[in-house]
């Protein structure tokens, strides 16, 4: 099962890339914020074309987050919300596959 088109996958990509030359230009903080701002439009983009276990995963998970929070407001409970996140992707992803999920 496709989950994303080529053309969705190509503006997830274009976004990846110009996030990458931005980032050189600035502060070191920004870049977990582009990168959750990636994992948020892959979610959006996919949410429609997944399992019911990982729509749930995706719409509980990267919302305990803010779209503009960056670590430097909290530093620790930044890192703390991040650890959450990984934590949750991993028991999905164990989940996941157990179950042969993963076409």
């Amino acid at each position: 099962m496709l989950v994303m088109s080529e053309d969705e996958a190509l503006e997830l990509l274009a976004f990846l890339v110009t996030a990458a030359r931005t980032q050189i230009d600035e502060a070191p903080e920004y870049a977990p914020m582009r990168l959750l701002t990636a994992a948020r439009r892959l979610s959006t983009t996919i949410a429609e074309r997944v399992s019911p276990e990982t729509r749930q995963m995706l719409t509980e998970s990267l919302t305990q987050i803010a779209t503009i929070e960056t670590p430097r407001t909290d530093p620790d409970g930044y890192r703390e919300k991040l650890d959450t996140l990984c934590g949750a992707l991993a028991r999905h992803l164990v989940a996941h596959f157990r179950q042969g999920g993963g076409d």
